[in-house]
């Protein structure tokens, strides 16, 4: 990926300027994104650089923003000093030699300590530059490699495409629910009207069961035939 303009090229090292080919980014696109990131980072703090051409550690105030790295002289620094590229790259802790030996013992025992709270930032081109950056504790170094892990556009579009995915599938219950509660509706709705219809139909036999009784009573001095029957088998 390759800055055009002079102060986006004087961010980046001559190497990167090579490597970097893909993205095309002017000055007023980048000091615009990193104002940005300014009020809009996804974490800020101080952490060490070691320079490319030397291995002295250099404190530096750092901005994640999308997957821009940009990196200042102090926290107040109006400009970056220069951005680092997220994109495709790996970030992973250092390892931390073993043993500190008996020369120089206590030289590469600081050193493993340094190590113990380092990371890279590598990327899978050849000669393509590695960054080493150093936090001041073990907790710091995990947030940054984590949130470094997370800046990259491929992985935004495959979390996107996962969300969508899962919401196409939730539109999918919930229209489903809908079915299902349309169709206990119109359930409940018919067994509603079959109710209506079977008391109509219990009052209708009730009624004509009030009125069976005084269609087969006779006067009140005569006697049912069945009763004159039983007196006669009686005699």
């Amino acid at each position: 990926m390759s800055l055009t303009g002079r102060g986006a090229n004087r961010m980046l090292s001559p190497k990167m300027q090579r490597m970097q080919r893909s993205i095309r980014i002017n000055d007023g696109q980048l000091l615009g994104l990193a104002e940005k990131a300014r009020y809009d980072c996804v974490l800020a703090g101080h952490l060490y650089k070691r320079c490319s051409d030397s291995n002295k550690w250099l404190l530096r105030w750092f901005r994640l923003y999308q997957n821009l790295l940009f990196y200042y002289d102090t926290e107040q620094s109006a400009k970056p000093t220069g951005v680092i590229f997220l994109e495709g790259c790996y970030c992973e802790r250092l390892i931390t030699p073993s043993g500190s030996g008996q020369a120089g013992g206590n030289k590469q025992g600081k050193e493993g300590e340094e190590k113990v709270v380092s990371f890279s930032i590598m990327y899978r081109r050849e000669n393509q530059r590695q960054y080493e950056l150093r936090a001041d504790t073990i907790s710091e170094c995990k947030a940054w490699i984590d949130a470094i892990k997370m800046a990259s556009f491929n992985k935004l579009l495959l979390q996107k495409e996962e969300l969508e995915q899962k919401h196409l599938h939730l539109l999918q219950v919930v229209e489903s629910e809908k079915t299902a509660k349309w169709q206990y509706t119109r359930h409940c709705e018919d067994l509603t009207v079959e109710i209506k219809k079977l008391r109509e139909e219990l009052f209708t036999l009730k009624k004509e069961w009030r009125l069976l009784p005084q269609k087969q009573s006779f006067g009140p001095n005569s006697r049912r035939p069945s009763e004159a029957d039983e007196d006669e088998e009686e005699e």
